[in-house]
């Protein structure tokens, strides 16, 4: 359970980070809606905490063995 909050917790610590970024280096000048910078933030930030839990655990294999 604890990998499972932890995981959480990196996603949405990322997506919050990656969609202000995001919001004030493009999509504001592009006209990106408020809601649809949300959505895309969200998927960007699960697809790089999945990436991350992937590298993390492929490391924690390799350094038992």
């Amino acid at each position: 359970m604890q990998g499972v909050i932890k995981f959480i917790k990196g996603w949405l610590l990322f997506s919050v980070l990656w969609g202000i970024f995001m919001w004030f280096m493009s999509w504001h000048a592009q006209g990106e809606a408020v809601t649809m910078a949300v959505v895309k933030s969200l998927y960007a930030g699960l697809i790089y905490q999945a990436l991350m839990t992937m590298v993390a655990r492929y490391k924690a294999r390799r350094s038992q063995a």
